[in-house]
């Protein structure tokens, strides 16, 4: 070989990374070209190289691949067509893929085989690079909660992932592949989805909604996104969409309509003004009330950008709402009442208005919230409400009866005024009392019944009356005639009510009463015995005569007889009057 081709074949080997090599089986020696001294960043004085010393430098898990190759392509005629990993002097492993012919003598013997072998290192780190960034996308697509598809330009399934196929409803791939996506479009949104398809085709990126019906009969709301992909040649060959599950969001969506126009109706159908305000008192938004208001006011239809500054309601009008106004937009959130002679009803009407500042996301005060409140029925009930509760008051204080409101312990959580009136006692005094420490002993056992039995009846239930003693603040003791009813469960009351009133006279009457009539019945059960003697010999003598056998002597003892009879009976009768007035109390003499 002359010397230019010499030059030539070296830079052939450094341009591709090429490298020749030579095996004598006869001699055992090998030989490299400077290429393979490059590729081994090994210097070529080293040389020449046994065949020991060349195996050195493949890579010791890719040496048994080496001479079993090597060993079948001797023995069995293969071609040698081998890739595996070298290290260089330096530490550095390299791809090299190597080819090789055999020379073999008359008797089929190998002699020599010479080959050459080629750095693939860059190739192979960029085809690792390319099926790690392959395996890494598949991974992507795989696990995107998204559909990502391909389609053909007529509309065919070629690919589509996972989330993909369970938004159609199919478990297997093989089921959607290869089929028309526009089966499974709500007929009603074809076009929308053919639009984003055929711009995808012109090369344009375009975003659509539609509705799709599942394999499985389920219908989804999507958002889908179509973009061209093009072959090696720059042409648009199929369609890449991803796709979306809206159904979620289109379901919020129509429910913030839906609540948006009931609030419209809601505000605008209500006699409450609302507004809102810039910082030039200028009006931003307003319902329909304060509209009307402020049309009648600037006698105009008013609409956005307006003053809410009218003049024309007098000057002590305008300077008022404007110092309200300048508080809230300063900062300040606060409540105003007015009571005034509205200018359309001519009707007097009290209005609780709301000022609040509005702020942006900076901080800073952009306007101004306004809320007047019709609160003329609120005035005129409270009114009412007052009145009643004045009413009550004077009944309470002044009346008979005295209310207390107790807990299940005894207790006084409230007591009314005319407990002083009853037992003597300031309120005070019976607010620190419990109701065990002024009862008469003996009935202190029926009150705790009846406390335990009043909190096992239905709220709002009441015990028969009983009646009891009270100690008085004189010392004295009182009869009193309770009623209680269970309110625990009442809020507005939480506790037993007690509802008494003072009927020691009537006590002491009924008990004298009952005490005279069990004297009476003694008189009477007394003097009983005495009254059947003077009678039964009355009616003896009666009977005798009649039956007319007596002589006139006889007749005239026998009628001396019935007159000392009589006058007998005359005089137990007497005393029997005599005896019933003397347990008679004079108070009741009075009124027999």
């Amino acid at each position: 070989m002359d010397y230019k081709q010499e030059l030539i074949l070296k830079q052939m080997e450094s341009l591709g990374k090429l490298g020749h090599w030579e095996v004598d089986f006869v001699h055992q020696t090998l030989h490299w070209s400077e290429g393979v001294f490059h590729i081994l960043e090994l210097d070529s004085s080293s040389m020449p190289v046994n065949l020991e010393t060349g195996y050195l430098f493949v890579h010791p898990e890719d040496r048994e691949l080496a001479t079993s190759h090597m060993k079948e392509v001797l023995e069995k005629g293969i071609s040698y067509d081998l890739e595996c990993r070298l290290i260089t002097t330096t530490g550095k492993v390299k791809f090299v893929h190597s080819r090789a012919e055999v020379v073999r003598n008359d008797k089929n013997e190998p002699e020599q085989i010479v080959g050459i072998f080629q750095d693939v290192t860059e190739q192979r780190d960029a085809y690792q690079k390319l099926k790690l960034q392959e395996s890494r996308l598949s991974t992507i697509l795989q696990s995107e909660p998204e559909c990502v598809k391909v389609v053909s330009p007529d509309g065919i399934l070629i690919e589509m992932n996972p989330a993909g196929l369970e938004m159609i409803e199919v478990d297997h791939p093989e089921d959607a592949i290869g089929q028309k996506i526009e089966s499974l479009i709500f007929p009603a949104d074809l076009k929308f989805y053919r639009t984003i398809h055929q711009n995808a085709l012109k090369g344009i990126k375009s975003s659509a909604r539609f509705r799709i019906i599942g394999m499985r009969g389920t219908q989804r709301w999507m958002e889908s996104t179509a973009v061209p992909l093009t072959n090696q040649i720059g042409e648009i060959s199929s369609v890449l969409s991803v796709t979306r599950d809206i159904s979620e969001k289109v379901i919020n969506e129509e429910k913030l309509i839906r609540i948006k126009r009931n609030q419209e109706a809601l505000i605008n159908g209500t006699s409450d003004l609302i507004w809102s305000i810039d910082n030039n008192f200028c009006l931003v938004a307003a319902n329909r009330s304060f509209l009307n208001l402020l049309s009648f006011l600037q006698n105009a239809t008013a609409k956005e950008g307006d003053s809410v500054l009218v003049k024309s309601a007098g000057e002590g009008f305008y300077l008022k709402w404007k110092r309200y106004y300048e508080r809230g937009l300063a900062g300040e959130s606060f409540t105003s009442y007015e009571n005034f002679i509205s200018p359309i009803t001519n009707l007097e009407e009290h209005r609780e208005v709301y000022f609040n500042p509005i702020h942006n996301a900076e901080g800073q005060i952009t306007g101004l919230a306004c809320f007047s409140k019709d609160i003329s029925d609120l005035m005129a009930k409270r009114m009412e409400l007052v009145a009643s509760e004045k009413r009550y008051r004077a009944l309470v204080e002044n009346g008979v009866d005295v209310i207390a409101i107790l807990t299940a312990e005894g207790k006084a959580k409230y007591v009314s005024p005319s407990v002083t009136k009853v037992l003597g006692y300031s309120e005070a005094d019976v607010m620190h009392m419990n109701i065990f420490d002024y009862l008469h002993p003996d009935d202190i056992p029926n009150i705790r019944k009846r406390l335990e039995e009043v909190q096992n009846i239905p709220t709002g239930n009441t015990l028969p009356s009983h009646i009891f003693r009270i100690k008085h603040s004189d010392g004295s003791w009182r009869w009193v005639e309770s009623t209680i009813t269970n309110l625990i469960e009442d809020e507005a009351i939480g506790g037993i009510v007690d509802n008494f009133h003072d009927v020691t006279e009537r006590k002491t009457q009924i008990d004298a009463i009952q005490i005279q009539n069990q004297k009476l019945r003694d008189i009477a059960w007394t003097q009983s015995h005495v009254v059947r003697s003077p009678l039964a010999t009355i009616m003896g003598i009666i009977e005798l005569i009649r039956t007319g056998s007596l002589t006139k002597e006889e007749e005239f003892k026998t009628l001396q007889y019935l007159l000392e009879s009589a006058n007998e009976l005359d005089k137990v009768i007497g005393t029997i009057v005599r005896k019933s007035q003397e347990v008679i109390p004079p108070e009741f003499n009075s009124n027999s």
